[in-house]
């Protein structure tokens, strides 16, 4: 395969080593395994002008390093080209990776991918909007951008500036009135927080909840019905041990599109970890293998060979 690679420098993962040394060890493995290989690491400017460069070359793959609304941004920009998506683990919480059944150790990530498949997996949108984990409107829309505003004025990193963010929006627990087109019909709700995924997210023990189905062709709402910030510190509280799709305050409807109406002309909504501000109403839809990207290999039972990478 040709591949063309494009790291942002700005990276967590890539601060404090070296770029070149990265750009030198993916192109070692990928032309060990046989692909032409084009790599660069960029600064976060020029990015998307490089991946946009790359995505009207002749590669087979993009490949992208960096955080989920970096590869967000090279889906938009690869939708409709034929070519596939490649997603390098060099974000904060990289869930896209995660979910591609990708380690999240950069060098296993790498080797694994050198000896990867192309696969088509489903991508949903908003309002014409790639989303290629979940998105969220209320109170985590809130924090995100003010974890942004704090990591500007304080200089800190990103999860004291979340952990900040967290306690200012908490006092103030916002709630939004919308009305949703969902399931055939129109109703109202109260909520400090809807989201919408890409498919569902599993059962599960951790912080992070995972989807081991990335194909199913479905998206999935979640409703937070918390009237009072008790209320919602116990969903926070279920999410640390995993337990959150338990919660009896939480709504969850499996749907092929639905359509989110607000008073407002425009809301704060955080697609991919990155808040943008969108017109509404907002129009969620699946699309089924929308997208196709480069991924472990699966064996018999579909799970993802990593023992491969070993050295």
């Amino acid at each position: 395969m040709k591949i063309s690679v494009v790291l942002n420098r700005m990276a967590g993962s890539l601060l404090g080593r070296p770029a070149e040394d990265v750009v030198a060890a993916i192109e070692t493995a990928f032309q060990a395994a046989g692909h032409q290989i084009v790599c660069a690491a960029v600064s976060g400017e020029a990015l998307e002008t490089k991946i946009r460069t790359a995505a009207a070359g002749d590669a087979d793959v993009v490949m992208v390093g960096g955080g989920d609304g970096t590869i967000a941004t090279a889906a938009q920009i690869l939708t409709g080209t034929g070519k596939a998506l490649g997603v390098l683990p060099l974000g904060t919480m990289n869930l896209l990776a995660r979910d591609l059944g990708l380690p999240l150790d950069l060098p296993a990530a790498i080797a694994v991918l050198a000896d990867g498949e192309i696969a088509a997996i489903d991508m949903a949108e908003v309002n014409g909007r790639p989303v290629l984990n979940n998105s969220v409107i209320g109170l985590y829309a809130r924090m995100v951008q003010e974890r942004e505003h704090q990591r500007g004025i304080r200089n800190i990193s990103k999860w004291p500036a979340m952990g900040l963010a967290f306690l200012k929006t908490l006092i103030d627990y916002p709630r939004l009135e919308v009305e949703l087109d969902l399931d055939g019909g129109r109703r109202r709700v109260l909520t400090p927080i809807l989201a919408v995924a890409n498919n569902a997210y599993d059962r599960g023990l951790g912080p992070v909840p995972t989807r081991s189905n990335l194909s199913a062709g479905i998206l999935a709402v979640y409703i937070g019905r918390h009237r009072s910030r008790l209320h919602f510190l116990r969903l926070f509280g279920r999410f640390v041990t995993g337990a959150w799709i338990d919660d009896p305050d939480l709504e969850v409807h499996l749907v092929k599109e639905v359509t989110v109406h607000a008073r407002r002309r425009m809301l704060r909504v955080a697609n991919d970890g990155e808040v943008h501000w969108t017109r509404m109403p907002l129009h969620y839809r699946i699309i089924p293998d929308g997208l196709r990207v480069l991924r472990p290999r699966r064996d018999a039972a579909g799970e993802p060979l990593l023992l491969r990478t070993s050295a």
